[in-house]
Protein backbone atom coordinates (compact mmCIF):
# COMPACT_ATOMS: atom_id res chain seq x y z
CA UNK A 1 0.00 0.00 0.00
CA UNK A 2 1.19 3.47 -0.79
CA UNK A 3 2.25 5.67 2.13
CA UNK A 4 0.21 8.79 1.42
CA UNK A 5 2.18 10.83 3.95
CA UNK A 6 5.08 11.05 1.50
CA UNK A 7 2.97 12.27 -1.43
CA UNK A 8 2.02 15.74 -2.57
CA UNK A 9 -1.41 17.03 -1.48
CA UNK A 10 -2.79 16.61 -5.02
CA UNK A 11 -1.66 12.99 -5.26
CA UNK A 12 -2.98 12.32 -1.77
CA UNK A 13 -6.45 13.61 -2.75
CA UNK A 14 -6.50 11.35 -5.81
CA UNK A 15 -5.55 8.26 -3.82
CA UNK A 16 -8.00 9.04 -1.01
CA UNK A 17 -10.81 9.56 -3.55
CA UNK A 18 -9.98 6.24 -5.24
CA UNK A 19 -9.97 4.42 -1.90
CA UNK A 20 -13.28 6.01 -0.90
CA UNK A 21 -14.86 4.98 -4.22
CA UNK A 22 -13.63 1.38 -3.89
CA UNK A 23 -14.81 1.20 -0.27
CA UNK A 24 -18.27 2.42 -1.29
CA UNK A 25 -18.39 0.00 -4.25
CA UNK A 26 -17.40 -2.98 -2.08
CA UNK A 27 -20.07 -2.04 0.46
CA UNK A 28 -22.74 -1.91 -2.27
CA UNK A 29 -21.61 -5.11 -4.04
CA UNK A 30 -20.97 -7.60 -1.27
CA UNK A 31 -22.62 -10.37 -3.30
CA UNK A 32 -20.20 -9.88 -6.21
CA UNK A 33 -17.20 -9.93 -3.89
CA UNK A 34 -18.44 -13.06 -2.14
CA UNK A 35 -18.95 -14.87 -5.47
CA UNK A 36 -15.54 -13.77 -6.77
CA UNK A 37 -13.82 -15.01 -3.60
CA UNK A 38 -15.71 -18.32 -3.80
CA UNK A 39 -14.56 -18.92 -7.39
CA UNK A 40 -10.99 -17.90 -6.54
CA UNK A 41 -10.66 -20.31 -3.63
CA UNK A 42 -12.43 -23.07 -5.56
CA UNK A 43 -9.83 -22.75 -8.33
CA UNK A 44 -7.04 -22.61 -5.76
CA UNK A 45 -8.29 -25.80 -4.09
CA UNK A 46 -8.57 -27.56 -7.46
CA UNK A 47 -5.07 -26.49 -8.41
CA UNK A 48 -3.76 -27.75 -5.07
CA UNK A 49 -5.60 -31.07 -5.50
CA UNK A 50 -3.94 -31.53 -8.91
CA UNK A 51 -0.48 -31.16 -7.44
CA UNK A 52 -0.10 -27.53 -8.44
CA UNK A 53 -0.86 -28.17 -12.12
CA UNK A 54 -3.68 -26.18 -13.68
CA UNK A 55 -6.31 -28.02 -15.69
CA UNK A 56 -5.98 -27.67 -19.44
CA UNK A 57 -9.28 -26.65 -20.97
CA UNK A 58 -10.31 -27.96 -24.35
CA UNK A 59 -10.73 -25.33 -27.00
Amino acid sequence: MIDINTLSPEERKVIEARRAYKRKWREANKDKIKEHNRRFYEKLAQKSANGGVEDEKEV
